[in-house]
């Protein structure tokens, strides 16, 4: 592929991402000249020139919404994440390229991880296990330490009574 053309394009799809526009939320408040700085999955973080903002997608629009996929069937990471991945199909490997495709293999992988935990399909690894065991001890001696001393003070009042 011609390295102007790939250039050219991975131009496009970073300025596409960056263009400054409106924001009106559905209670009426206004940002103007916002520039995305991120997605996540509850809302949008903007840049304006009073500073960062996060904007909850129920106080978006309907349109809104949408456009950043919120709602659907796919998490909004993931919809980030395909569309990282669509932008580096056309471009050559560079370390920028590289670089935000390990950081949307890491935000898929932690998004299958978060959704196998809710489904219940998590399996827990060795430090997670061990962790969990480790509270159960604590749990246990706190119960045991409770048994013991009410027995005790069950003994010692019966005795001054």
């Amino acid at each position: 592929m011609n390295p102007w053309k790939t250039a050219s394009m991975s131009l496009v799809v970073s300025a596409s991402l960056g263009l400054a526009e409106d924001f009106k939320t559905i209670d009426g408040k206004i940002y103007k000249d916002a520039t995305i700085s991120h997605v996540e999955a509850d809302g949008i973080v903007i840049k304006t020139k009073t500073g960062i903002s996060k904007i909850y997608f129920n106080e978006l629009p309907k349109d809104v919404q949408e456009r950043f996929h919120y709602g659907s069937a796919t998490p909004t990471g993931k919809a980030v994440t395909q569309r990282i991945d669509k932008g580096e199909s056309t471009t050559h490997a560079t370390p920028f390229v590289s670089a935000a495709d390990r950081f949307a293999s890491f935000v898929e992988k932690k998004l299958d991880e978060r959704e196998s935990i809710l489904q219940g399909k998590h399996t827990p690894g060795s430090a997670e296990l061990m962790a969990r065991q480790e509270m159960n001890f604590h749990w246990g001696f706190l119960a045991g330490t409770a048994i013991i001393a009410s027995v005790l003070f069950a003994i010692v009042w019966a005795r001054f009574k």
